[in-house]
């Protein structure tokens, strides 16, 4: 059977170099798209044909696209800040759209949409699994509305097949931005951030590389999958990572309400400054609203996850090529 041609966009992001390196392990060479002034640095040397995928230029996608199988939409609107609700969620459907109507006029059958744990509802008395929506979008921010919205415009699409793949708080080497990883680095340098009460399910970064091969690839995927590992309570996680670096201590958790006030009060300072904010918003609302994960689907498929010593172990290596990480990790690992 001949093997499919597969586009990944976002190429050069996190979960886009993860991804990209997990097809190459398959066999398989994808499409890297990239944005015109997106930063390809990672995929520099990886053998994987670069192609220019700018949003607001619609035939730039449909000229990235022809004769494609298969788009993996790894590039979906991550807004930095979350004070401008409206405008994120705007923006974020444009994105949408515009993939969309791309992958349509190419007659590209599939998409493979990355997601997020985020659109996935609470259960009061068992683990949620793919079947748990919510019914309308949720009010807990604007991470939580963006990804709710995204997600509901993907369910009324009938013009091509659409899978949907929600990663927990994904963790590896690669993340250039320092999202998820922020924790890491922040405790590795002896200054463990402010943190609400509440729970971190984590996943690493080349497993959700692997499933979105998978995903790509099946002839019979399921409609929507959470790709999910170790869950951990957030205040003992820091703990771990604070005697794994050799740090102090991490502060006591922050009630809910107390930790958004903090998280609201630093963006708003961190966008007049162009800085960062030491707690984001996003970050808030993710650990306080985390659901228990039922990822028992997944793992039916033939995936499997690493622990998360060995997700932190690769982070390290990559981090101290970066220069993130300024010292030797301990030999101990977490």
């Amino acid at each position: 059977m001949k093997s499919p041609e597969v586009v990944v966009l976002g190429a050069g992001g996190f979960l886009g170099l993860n991804t990209v390196r997990a097809f190459l392990d398959a066999g398989l060479k994808p499409r890297c798209g990239r944005r015109p002034r997106g930063n390809v640095l990672g995929l520099r040397g990886l053998g994987a044909p670069l192609v220019v995928t700018d949003f607001t230029q619609p035939e730039t996608l449909r000229e990235a696209f022809r004769g494609a199988d298969v788009v993996v939409h790894a590039a979906a609107h991550y807004p930095r800040f979350s004070t401008e609700p409206q405008e994120t969620i705007a923006r974020g459907l444009a994105e949408l759209e515009a993939v969309l109507d791309a992958a349509v006029a190419s007659k590209v059958p599939r998409l493979v949409f990355v997601s997020s744990t985020a659109t996935v509802a609470p259960r009061d008395a068992a683990p949620s699994n793919e079947g748990d929506l919510f019914a309308v979008c949720p009010e807990w921010g604007t991470y939580h509305a963006l990804k709710w919205n995204l997600e509901h415009r993907l369910r009324d699409e009938g013009r091509l097949e659409v899978v949907v793949a929600c990663p927990a708080a994904c963790l590896g080497p690669f993340d250039w931005k320092v999202g998820t990883s922020a924790l890491l680095v922040a405790t590795a340098r002896g200054v463990p951030p402010p943190h609400p009460r509440g729970y971190i399910t984590t996943v690493d970064a080349r497993d959700v590389g692997q499933a979105l091969v998978l995903l790509a690839t099946s002839s019979a995927p399921p409609e929507r999958l959470i790709l999910a590992n170790e869950a951990f309570d957030a205040h003992e996680l820091l703990v771990m990572l604070a005697a794994r670096y050799g740090a102090p201590p991490p502060p006591r958790a922050l009630e809910a309400e107390a930790a958004r006030v903090l998280a609201d009060e630093q963006e708003h300072e961190a966008q007049k400054t162009g800085g960062r904010a030491a707690l984001a918003r996003e970050l808030v609302d993710l650990i306080v609203h985390s659901p228990r994960l039922d990822a028992s689907r997944s793992r039916s498929l033939g995936l499997t996850y690493r622990p998360l010593s060995d997700t932190l172990d690769a982070w390290d290596s990559w981090a101290l090529r970066m220069g993130l990480l300024q010292r030797p990790r301990p030999e101990k690992s977490a």
